[in-house]
């Protein structure tokens, strides 16, 4: 039995571990994407229109009706981590570095979630948490301050895409809904919802090279959309949200690290500690006060 848990923390831990590498990818396919001939609208119509196709398709072969996704919360969820989200992230990434990016949407999120659960729920933070909260609030600070920095414009756009991509954490818990189901709603609600607007934005579809196209509709629309997710919902049934939530404070770090391997990015030391901050903050807020609290019952077990 002991073994058995062992194997599924073990597994829960390498899919968590996949979805920080997922992620942080993202951040540099989209950079690369932006900084070649796709806009940001085609780089969002793309990854759900190809999602889109995948689940429609796995929803014909398993004969699931699709009549149950349309519903005003699951709707509003699927909005709010879908066009809303990736829309803000990708213009706020199109504005700055991909290191400030992966610090600052990572990094305010524990915070921006926090802020959303009060208003909605009236529940409070833990000393740690505000802890955590106040070394992310000093991270974003250096990150902003450093020469290498985010501009004001890009970070309220980082920070606008972080509130939807926090509403839509915390609503997932508070209108309870499955996974499986968003998974299957997120492409095909935004694909619907996001195409018709897209004729109607600039787009360089038709100069982009195949290669490129093909590379942002298979990472965009089924490595991020579909992969990572099912990966981090396996990593917190296996683990819990907390320990899980706990290892996306690599995002960022990871995030730079490639930044600097795939597209040269010069970091500055100030950025480093920044980053450094960050994600030790996130920790501090996912799992300091779990941890003193195992702690404080295994002493207790030992006397």
């Amino acid at each position: 039995m002991v073994k058995g848990n062992n194997v599924d923390k073990v597994s829960g831990v390498l899919a968590g571990l996949a979805v920080v590498v997922i992620w942080s990818g993202w951040i540099i396919i989209s950079k690369w994407g932006l900084s070649h001939a796709l806009t940001v609208w085609d780089v969002t119509g793309i990854r759900f229109l190809t999602a889109a196709l995948v689940v429609f398709l796995y929803s014909i072969f398993n004969k699931i009706s699709l009549k149950p996704l349309f519903t005003l919360p699951i709707i509003t969820a699927s909005l709010c981590s879908g066009t809303f989200y990736v829309c803000a992230s990708l213009i706020g990434l199109l504005l700055s570095d991909a290191a400030n990016t992966g610090v600052i949407i990572n990094g305010l999120l524990p915070l921006m979630c926090a802020v959303i659960i009060f208003v909605w729920k009236r529940n409070r933070l833990t000393s740690t948490q505000y802890v955590g909260v106040l070394l992310i609030l000093l991270a974003n600070f250096l990150l902003f301050t450093s020469s290498g920095g985010a501009t004001l414009s890009a970070f309220l756009w980082l920070f606008i895409a972080t509130f939807f991509i926090a509403f839509y954490s915390v609503s997932m818990k508070i209108w309870r809904i499955d996974i499986k189901v968003i998974m299957m709603a997120v492409p095909i609600i935004n694909a619907i919802f996001f195409t018709p607007i897209w004729f109607f934005l600039p787009t360089h579809l038709g100069h982009a090279p195949v290669s490129e196209i093909v590379l942002q509709g298979v990472y965009q629309g089924i490595v991020v959309s579909i992969c990572a997710l099912f990966c981090m919902s396996y990593s917190i049934n296996k683990l819990g949200a907390v320990s899980a939530s706990t290892i996306m404070a690599l995002v960022p770090i990871v995030s730079v690290l490639l930044a600097m391997v795939f597209l040269q990015q010069q970091v500055s030391l100030q950025m480093v500690v920044s980053i450094l901050i960050c994600s030790f903050g996130i920790a501090c807020y996912s799992a300091l006060q779990p941890m003193l609290l195992y702690l404080k019952r295994y002493k207790k077990g030992n006397h």
